[in-house]
């Protein structure tokens, strides 16, 4: 899980900050055993994602005062389940190999991982055998983290090895990626945010001419240090967490170099889907919508109940995108 939230000249980085990590085993076992983390469970109407969808209008007062799961559950759910692949660094979800119609691959440090649970539905939907190349505190990037970032050394050897695996698996067409942005080196002279680009687009052109397509899913945006602690005080109280605990979009909604990267190419290689509409209305930003617990921790990581949610409306937004591929 990224832990690397580090200062930058443009204020759109936060201080580095420490985790509490949970036992593998026992978090699987809590995710197991919980309603949250059954795939295809039935919820109320407007649960998650669908109470922001604008194509359909959906409110359910029912919800108001609910959060699922609780932010001391969140914790213990882990990101969707992932089928480790036999001697490699990689593991798999979707449909099966033998019966998929494509291979796509979930690309980034944790801020893609947790979209795995989004990632599902659609894999499902479109016959799609979906392959996670995801490394906690390594975005895909050339450009270097600085040195005293700890994981610097470990992510220049993942990306690297991420590089000569896509090389040597040329089945995968599609790739989506997302990152949480950090500190970078900079050469002298250059900005933090043009250093950022620089090394995505580096690392972009790496991947071979077989990936036809990178999607860009915009990362989320950043919660407040106190927005947690806020939801659980307000459930305490039966309040609406959702509006009490809202922060400031002017605020939340950070540049994110991906993005940015995608923006600057002009590639019709590169798409980016934009989910922001279901995290934010037009000032305020939401930890709890339609009575799911959109964020699981202060590192801004989706709750596996949300991203699952969130799976019907990027599945809409990749076949928009369909349309154009070739």
């Amino acid at each position: 899980m990224r832990s690397g939230r580090a200062a930058a000249t443009s204020g759109s980085l936060r201080p580095h900050r420490r985790w509490l990590s949970v036992a593998p085993a026992v978090a699987l076992a809590l995710f197991l055993a919980s309603p949250a983390g059954t795939l295809g469970a039935s919820h109320p109407r407007c649960f998650g994602a669908a109470s922001r969808d604008p194509l359909h209008r959906c409110d359910n007062a029912a919800l108001d005062t609910a959060v699922t799961p609780t932010p001391n559950q969140a914790l213990l759910i882990p990101s969707a389940p992932c089928t480790p692949i036999p001697s490699s660094f990689v593991c798999s979800f979707g449909v099966s190999r033998t019966k998929a119609s494509a291979t796509i691959a979930l690309l980034g440090d944790s801020h893609a991982d947790h979209w795995r649970a989004g990632l599902w539905p659609v894999a499902q939907a479109l016959d799609w055998y979906g392959i996670s190349v995801t490394h906690p505190s390594c975005p895909y990037s050339l450009a270097e983290l600085v040195p005293s970032n700890p994981s610097q050394q470990a992510c220049i050897a993942w990306n690297d090895a991420v590089i000569q695996w896509f090389a040597q698996n040329p089945q995968v067409t599609t790739v989506f990626v997302s990152d949480h942005p950090g500190a970078v080196e900079r050469a002298p002279g250059q900005s933090e945010e043009a250093a950022l680009v620089a090394g995505i687009e580096a690392a972009w052109a790496k991947l071979p001419a077989t990936v036809k397509h990178i999607v860009v899913i915009r990362d989320v945006p950043f919660i407040e240090q106190d927005t947690l602690q806020c939801v659980s005080s307000a459930l305490a109280r039966h309040l609406d967490a959702g509006t009490t605990c809202a922060f400031p979009r002017s605020r939340g909604l950070h540049q994110d170099p991906d993005v940015l990267a995608a923006e600057q190419l002009h590639s019709p290689r590169v798409q980016v889907i934009d989910l922001t509409q279901f995290f934010c209305g037009s000032r305020r930003c939401y930890p709890v919508i339609g009575g799911v617990l959109v964020y699981k921790d202060y590192f801004d990581h989706l709750t596996y109940e949300y991203a699952t949610t969130l799976g019907p409306y990027l599945l809409r937004a990749v076949r928009g995108l369909m349309k154009s591929w070739h």
